[in-house]
């Protein structure tokens, strides 16, 4: 994909601006005070996303080059997602901060929008309301689709290689020397997990790492959670990073590590748990700059890990 091909994708392209003098309540809306621009869903839909007469959710990307952040409901309860004929659409808001000018909403596209050259519009500066419905977005729509489409498989460690599932096809590495190495290998689940055995100290930590985000960090703060099969034994944690021109910064959480496959959840709030207990990273220092996932064990000890899946973002975040 080339770059002005991704620009198009991920962000949408604006194709006008309208705006409207309305009533509500006894007040008069001015005419700057509500507008709608328009997208084409063409440019919402990568090639991964483009199901034939079926149902799809489309996330819609804003930010200063394709939407005005000026005079918003802090919590984006101005806006709505419509139809060309005026009928909202169901959608939800993932991050909304307009004083970063960042915004990233799915919205449900079914029936004619589906069709080549449709449109639809976002509306802003109505009277404040809870117009998002994630409920409706969703209504109707596989489990499975729905995993494809809000979460990236970082790896599932089958084919004989330690290369991720990622779109730039990075390996995993061990990041730190007091280790015996990265093993692939069928332990009690179906197919092969990675096995990364600790000789160190606690002091002397051994991590194993994938690079996220090639060629430079970008932000993932629309990231729900961090979700992976783990067992052995030790203290391991499990780990987003921030790296580069020798710094490093690390926002971990603990994995509590028991002898049988446990299915593992890593939450945001989870790095803000720990960091406030031994001085690691919070999320909002690292989230719009992400580098590496890792995992890291403290002192002697083994783990195991299989199926890590980042949940809250999709592939194209990552491109």
């Amino acid at each position: 994909m080339n770059a002005s091909r991704s620009v198009v994708l991920a962000l949408g392209l604006w194709l006008g601006g309208c705006s409207a003098d309305r009533s509500s309540g006894g007040t008069a809306e001015t005419e700057n005070a509500i507008s709608a621009r328009e997208f084409r869903v063409d440019s919402l839909l990568p090639e991964w996303n483009r199901p034939k007469g079926v149902p799809t959710v489309a996330t819609l990307r804003l930010d200063s080059g394709n939407f005005i952040f000026r005079g918003l409901d802090p919590a984006g309860r101005d806006l709505d997602l419509r139809r060309m004929d005026g009928s909202s659409l169901p959608f939800e808001i993932l991050l909304w901060d307009p004083p970063r000018r960042q915004a990233r909403l799915r919205v449900r596209l079914d029936g004619e929008l589906l069709e080549k050259g449709a449109r639809l519009a976002v509306w802003q500066g109505l009277p404040a309301a809870r117009r998002e419905n994630p409920a409706s977005v969703w209504s109707g729509i596989p489990d499975s689709q729905r995993v494809e489409l809000t979460s990236v498989l970082v790896d599932d460690f089958e084919g004989g290689s330690i290369k991720t599932r990622l779109p730039d096809s990075s390996s995993w590495y061990l990041a730190t020397s007091a280790g015996t190495g990265i093993t692939l290998s069928a332990m009690g689940r179906a197919g092969h997990a990675v096995r990364l055995v600790s000789t160190g100290s606690s002091a002397d930590p051994v991590a194993l790492a994938a690079a996220l985000l090639v060629p430079s960090p970008k932000s993932l703060r629309s990231i729900d959670s961090i979700v992976f099969w783990a067992r052995g034994k030790g203290d391991a944690r499990g780990a987003l990073e921030r790296a580069g021109a020798g710094i490093q910064v690390v926002a971990w959480s603990a994995i509590a590590l028991d002898t049988s496959w446990q299915r593992i959840r890593i939450v945001p709030g989870s790095f803000d748990t720990a960091a406030r207990s031994s001085g690691g990273a919070r999320w909002d220092e690292v989230r719009d700059s992400l580098t590496h996932l890792s995992f890291w064990m403290q002192g002697a000890g083994e783990l195991w890990i299989d199926d890590p899946r980042l949940y809250g973002i999709d592939r194209d975040d990552l491109r």
